[in-house]
């Protein structure tokens, strides 16, 4: 019995140690292209609205009278901010002379479509050159979209001797749905240059004697709701614009001591001391301790801004030990490195600044 106890504690330190993480992670700030890549001659912007009203007409109630009607007036103001918003962004743009909402053509026909024919690009370069525009941004659609709930409530009010009582009253709860659809035309290529789509959701809610009375005291929504709707045009705006991003990436810890004197150095900040202890293991006999040896000093050189000298320590990673975390790593310094022409056209010709 006392030689199964002892079997059973040395399995179980074993797997407490097994168990533990050979990587940790560390951060790296990157700055990645837009993914919306202009050609260099379109410097005049051009924005309009081809957003529907689309809510439902019929209704059975008093409070859903109101909510139809609210919407349809949200309907209309949101897609107004929602330009302006964009036009906020764009206005700041350097690689853009004019931007401009094409307030003219709301009465005019303008659902040009995912896929346009012939006729409709040739009716997108029109409207283009009869108002002195290289490109479209449209507001392909706006909807705003609202469900109700009620439940009854207590609520504080004041008697006929101005005492407070709690009488019974209703909650309403109101989830609206706004969705941002945005498209991009060039007619001189004739491309979609891009097609985008936003989701966000609002809550709010009251208390009142009916359900309409704690409608109509909800606080507020129709500012936050178009708050919302400019906030999503300044969004697909900068979507425009490169963006700083922090990325995780796993590192090892694990395999000679020092790795772990290596991790120590990382923790204070002492990138350098961590290194040269990588490099003291890259002729380590062992293939696996090598391997993640010349692994870590990719990832540190990503972190310093080398990509090229990134690559080349994890194809020698993988040629050295086979692990998929190393596989998996080349891919992404690839892109990386594939993005980097665009990258720096984009810097050299927007507003972009690395804090």
């Amino acid at each position: 019995m006392r030689q199964l106890l002892k079997l059973l504690s040395c399995c179980t330190l074993f797997f407490v140690i097994s168990s533990c993480t050979s990587t940790k992670q560390l951060t790296i700030s990157t700055i990645e292209p837009s993914p919306v890549d202009f050609s260099n001659q379109i410097r005049k912007i051009g924005i309009i609205n081809n957003s529907k009203f689309s809510a439902t007409e019929t209704y059975s109630t008093r409070l859903e009278q109101l909510i139809v009607m609210e919407e349809r007036w949200l309907s209309e103001k949101g897609a107004e901010a929602a330009l302006t918003g964009l036009f906020d962004e764009l206005a700041q743009d350097e690689r853009f002379d004019t931007v401009r909402i094409l307030d003219n053509l709301k009465d005019q026909q303008t659902g040009f479509g995912a896929k346009p024919s012939l006729h409709t690009w040739e009716k997108i370069a029109l409207i283009c050159q009869e108002n002195g525009v290289d490109a479209i941004f449209s507001l392909a659609s706006h909807d705003s979209e609202t469900q109700f709930s009620l439940k009854k409530t207590k609520i504080n009010q004041r008697d006929m001797m101005r005492n407070r009582t709690k009488v019974s009253g209703q909650e309403i709860t109101l989830e609206t749905l706004i969705e941002n659809g945005w498209r991009i035309y060039d007619p001189k290529q004739r491309i979609l240059v891009d097609e985008f789509t936003s989701n966000e959701q609002i809550t709010a809610s009251a208390k009142g004697l009916s359900p309409v009375d704690a409608l109509q005291a909800i606080d507020k929504r129709r500012e936050t709701l178009i708050e919302q709707s400019k906030s999503s045009g300044n969004t697909y705006g900068q979507r425009m614009q490169p963006q700083k991003l922090d990325v995780q990436r796993d590192y090892y810890v694990t395999g000679t001591r020092n790795f772990v004197l290596a991790e120590d150095e990382i923790q204070n900040g002492a990138y350098g001391q961590a290194i040269a202890l990588w490099e003291e293991e890259i002729a380590n006999p062992k293939a696996r301790i090598s391997g993640r040896a010349c692994y870590n000093l990719a990832v540190m050189n990503e972190f310093n801004g080398d990509l090229n000298a990134a690559l080349d320590w994890a194809i020698k990673s993988y040629g050295l030990y086979k692990e998929d975390l190393t596989l998996d790593y080349i891919t992404t310094l690839e892109r990386r490195q594939a993005q980097t022409d665009v990258l720096k056209v984009q810097l050299a010709h927007t507003a972009f600044h690395e804090d």
